[in-house]
C-alpha cells in the first residue's frame, strides 16, 4: 500500500490486506470533532473500514454494524465516537430527530450511508466513497 502520511491523496486502491495499515493511517490524520460520512453499495466495506478506524481509536469493544440500532456510542476516555447507519432513515427529518451531538468538543462520527443527506448539509463533513474493485480490492476516494 502507498504511503499516506503527508501525501494528500484524493483517490487509492486497496486490499482487504490493506485495510488495517489504511485505519491505522487515518487515524492518524483525524482532527477532533470531525463528521466522516462513508458512501458505497452494499457489501463495500463501510462497516469494516469504520470497525478498523474505531479498533485504532482505542476502542476494543465488539463493534457492529448499528443498521437496526442506528447510532452506536463508543468512549475512550473523554473522546466520544459515534458510529451512524443511516441505510434504514427515509428523510432528513428523521436525521434531524436524531439530535446528534455533530461537531461538538471531543467527538467523532462515522456517519455510513452519508449519501442519503442532502449535499448541502454536508459541507464540513470529510466524505469517503468507495467502490468495490473485485472480491478483495476497493477504490477509496476521499
Amino acid at each position: 500500500m502507498k504511503d499516506l502520511k503527508g501525501l494528500k491523496l484524493n483517490e487509492i486502491e486497496i486490499k482487504e490486506s490493506d485495510l488495517d495499515e489504511f485505519a491505522k493511517d487515518f487515524v492518524t490524520k483525524l482532527s477532533i470533532p470531525s463528521v466522516i460520512g462513508f458512501n458505497g453499495s452494499l457489501g463495500a466495506g463501510k462497516t469494516s473500514i469504520i470497525k478498523k478506524i474505531i479498533y485504532h481509536l482505542g476502542i476494543e469493544d465488539n463493534v457492529t454494524s448499528p443498521t437496526f440500532n442506528i447510532v452506536k456510542n463508543y468512549l475512550k476516555e473523554d473522546l466520544s465516537i459515534y458510529h451512524v447507519d443511516l441505510y434504514r432513515l427515509s428523510s432528513f427529518q428523521e436525521f434531524i430527530d436524531l439530535d446528534l451531538p455533530l461537531f461538538e468538543e471531543k467527538t467523532l462520527f462515522f456517519v455510513e450511508w452519508s449519501n442519503q443527506l442532502p449535499n448541502t448539509n454536508l459541507s464540513n463533513w470529510t466524505i469517503i466513497d468507495i467502490d468495490i474493485i473485485d472480491n478483495s480490492t476497493r477504490k477509496i476516494r476521499f
